[in-house]
Order: C-alpha cells, then structure tokens, then sequence
C-alpha cells in the first residue's frame, strides 16, 4: 500500500470516529464505554486501512441492485495504485526524490517522539531508584518529592510527602491513584503515546490520547468520592491543582481538566438518550468498512477458478512514455495498446484472488523514469520490492518496423523467457499462458528465447518472468482481435497466471 493511501485512510477513520465521540460522547457519564470507544477508535484507525476482504456478487446475485451500486461507489479500491508511486518506485532520480524527502520527515518526526518517550520511561525509572518505597494494597508505594506528584504507573503510586497519607484528603487522594493502578489507566496512555509516536502527523491521535486521560480522571474520581462528599472533592481538585508538573507517561492527579472534572462530578448521574448515542457509531463504523475494507467485484462468469492462496503479479505495459514500442501507424502505438490489456487485467484481478501490481497506469516510463534503461531497472526494482510470484510484460510483435509498416502474414500470441537464466518457473508459467491463450487464439506452442541478445527484466528478474507478444501490430486480424477480445485476452491470463501457482503448488 502506497504511505499517501495509509495516511489517508487512517486520517479519515480516526478524523470521523473521533468527531462522533466529540459531539454525540464527549461529557457524557458512561466513561467505560468512551474509554473503550476510543481505544477502540485508535486501533480501527491503524488496522482498517490494511483490511481486504473481497465481496464477488454471484451470476444470480443482485449484481445491478441499488445496494451493490452504493458498494461500488463508496469503496476506495481506486485509490489503491496512485500513478506515479506504483509498487513503490518514486518519481526522480537518486536520493533526492520526493519521496525519500517525505520518509526522511518522517523518521525524523518518529525518532523525536521516542525521545521523548524513553525520556519519560527514564524520568520514572530514576524517581523510582532515588525514593524509599512499600507495598500498600497490592501496589508500590513511593514517598516522593516530587512537584508532579502524587501520580500513578501501572502498579506504581509516586505519593508527595506534603499530603499526610493518613488524613482524610490523603485517603481520598490514594483511593483516586489506587484505582488508576488497578485499573491499568496507564497501559492505555502508554498505548496513545506509541500511537502518536508512530503516527505522529496524525492530529486525531493527540485529540484521543488527551480525552483518554481525561476519561480516566473522571473514572477515578467517581471511585474516590463513592464515600465521601462530591463538593468537598472538588474543592481539593481545585486547591491541589494550581502549579502542578507532570511526566508524559503518568496519571497526575491534579493535572486533568480541573473544570471538567468539577463538573463531572457535580453534574446529574441521569444519562439521557445515552443507549441512542452510543449505538448511532454502528452506522459510521459500517460506512468505513465498507469504503475502506470492502473490495466489490461484480458477478464471477462460469468457468473461473480463482486461486487457492492469493498471488502477488506484477504485470507491465511495455513501454511508455518516450517509448513508443511498435508502431502500426496512424495513431496504432504498442505503448497504448499495451497499457489497455493491462488495465483491463487490473479491473478484473479480484475474480480470480490475484493481486495485480502495474507498472505503469498511464503514459509514462515506469517510475517516471527519463530513460528507457531506467524504465527497465524501474521494473525490476518495483517487482522485487513486492515480492511478487510473477512478472508478466505485455507486448505486440512487429517484424517490419518503420513509418509505413508493410502488413505481415505472421500472426498470433507468443510467449519468451530468458536465455540466460535458467529457471523452470519461467517455463512453467509461459506454458500455462500458452495453453490458455491458445484456446481462445492462434498461439505459438513453443516457448521462445531470443538468440543472442538478452532481455533486461527477463534476465534480471528473480521470479517467474514472461514476456508476452500479443500478436503482430501490422497484421489487421490480430489488432482486429486484440481490440474486440481484451477481456478474454486478460482473463486467459489471469486463469494462467492461476494454473501456474496450482501446478507450482503441486
């Protein structure tokens, strides 16, 4: 998935979610629940962008239904390749790219925030080394000096040595940060600040992680005040909580939102249309499943057998950009045709469990390359980046090059594979596209090598590699055909592609 695609994603499902808890949640008295709504919200957000799940619409299912056109719309499967950052290769030369720019700011935005986070971590371990300390309730109890305190870390209690721990403030004051520890307040603040460390040009997570806190105030407070006097509490928030300091990782009591607190405490337990609120989120949280997780594909034709496993294939448009290819003519360029039957095998990658990788989306050299070689290197790099099973270049034949190429007698679909490289996953592959290919058109049985001269991403490559000639561009019957069969063109090589994985597989 493309950086640009993820961010996006997550800004936008983290950006919804957290607007629903400000104006429908927020100030509300079920804390538990905004306290899991939002961890809830933290997590959705990073996995979401991530989540695939295909939904095929049978022959004889609601294929053209006003419900599975709304599925269409609203899912986000077209973004998944911008032009330009396909399979990972940037636009320019080198170094100095725009995208290692922008991962260059993001590490450096990344190693500040776990500066900040070891600081933290190294704040608590040396207070804890510097004070004596007992256990008190199942906890570690600190008798500080320190100006943040009294304040909590997992089954820590950093208590200050100027409240007496047994008046009766003091006991207020440790029953709040005993339910802190007990509760484990601290593993979600640790959670937040990970979040916003790893995603850190995500504003929504700052939002989350300071409501969280807030949430955990208004939990603790309702357990230390379940004995005492609601307005006598607030009045030691308010006397307590003038100069205090904090850590980052702890839970202070006197440092959250003074006001808010008070009124929490003070306001009517009586919730209503609280059951309404809380349920309302179904609708958001299904319309970002639906965007974001659902791939819809319409109904599969009779006779398609998708693969067992998912395949990763990287298929390319040969050539692109300043490189027109073959030339028939007119306005017939190989680049153009060539980038027509790799879209339409990208449109119908799905219905067989095959995940197609372009290398190019437009008229371009991969990558955006200036040069042809460097469109070839651009090829291999992305294919080896992703990791695909296999790699498959289309091309169209042509053997009388020029302006005004003569029309040719020589005609049909060929397969090549490296002659410098030995490897029976190339053969394997180019057989199973031959053998589907020739069902559907005149195709050479055999499997061919160039001579002498090799080929760049058939010799570089370290997958299965095929270079595949859909015919000749100066014979008419097979741009005739090319033109009015590219759906059954592409589907033979998808149903190849998934042939050669079984047969590997085997």
């Amino acid at each position: 998935m493309a950086p640009i695609l993820f961010i996006t994603k997550l800004m936008i499902v983290s950006g919804l979610m957290y607007g629903y808890y400000h104006f429908f949640l927020r100030n509300r008295k079920f804390h538990r629940y905004n306290r899991l709504y939002l961890l809830a919200t933290s997590l959705l957000a990073i996995v979401i962008p991530f989540v695939k799940i295909p939904l095929h619409l049978l022959p004889e299912g609601p294929a053209g239904t006003p419900l599975a056109e709304t599925l269409r719309v609203i899912t986000a499967e077209r973004w998944e390749e911008p032009a330009g950052m396909v399979a990972g290769v940037s636009n320019g030369q080198g170094w100095l790219t725009l995208s290692n720019g922008w991962w260059l700011l993001y590490l450096v935005g990344l190693t500040a925030g776990l500066v900040m986070l070891v600081r933290s971590l190294i704040y608590i371990a040396r207070i804890r080394r510097r004070y004596p300390s007992e256990r008190v309730s199942g906890i570690r109890l600190y008798d500080t000096e320190e100006p943040g305190a009294p304040f909590s870390f997992f089954s820590l209690i950093f208590w200050h040595q100027r409240i007496p721990f047994g008046s009766k403030e003091g006991q207020q004051v440790f029953r709040h940060e005993l339910f802190h520890a007990k509760e484990r307040h601290s593993a979600d603040i640790l959670w937040m600040q990970i979040c916003c460390t790893v995603c850190w040009f995500n504003p929504f997570f700052y939002l989350i992680r300071k409501e969280l806190k807030t949430i955990h105030e208004f939990l603790a407070d309702e357990y230390a005040i379940a004995k005492n006097n609601p307005l006598d509490y607030a009045e030691l928030l308010l006397v307590h909580s003038i100069g205090q300091k904090k850590a980052g990782l702890t839970s202070p009591m006197f440092q959250a939102t003074i006001k808010r607190r008070i009124v929490m405490i003070t306001q009517c337990s009586k919730t209503r249309y609280g059951y309404l609120s809380r349920l309302m989120i179904l609708p958001v949280v299904l319309l970002l499943f639906c965007a974001f997780a659902l791939r819809v594909t319409g109904p599969v034709p009779a006779g398609v057998r998708p693969a067992v496993q998912p395949i990763t294939v990287v298929v390319d448009a040969g050539h692109g950009g300043i490189d027109p290819g073959a030339w028939g003519g007119k306005d017939l360029a190989e680049k153009t045709l060539t980038l027509q039957l790799a879209r339409k095998i990208k449109s119908l990658e799905d219905q067989y469990n095959v995940h197609v990788l372009l290398t190019r989306k437009e008229d371009i050299l991969p990558g955006n390359a200036d040069n042809k070689m460097e469109g070839l290197e651009n090829r291999v790099k992305m294919t080896k980046e992703a990791g695909a099973t296999a790699f498959v270049s289309i091309h169209v034949n042509n053997d009388n090059d020029g302006d005004s190429p003569k029309p040719t007698t020589r005609s049909g679909f060929e397969a090549y594979i490296s002659n410098r490289r030995e490897y029976k996953g190339s053969e394997q592959l180019a057989s199973a596209l031959v053998k589907r290919l020739g069902s559907i058109y005149t195709t050479a049985a055999e499997i061919r090598k160039r001579k002498e001269e090799g080929i760049y991403v058939l010799d570089e490559n370290t997958c299965s590699a095929v270079i595949l000639e859909c015919g000749y561009i100066n014979n008419a019957r097979d741009v005739k055909f090319f033109r009015e069969n590219q759906e059954a063109i592409a589907r033979s090589v998808l149903q190849g592609i998934v042939d050669y994985q079984a047969a590997a597989a085997q």
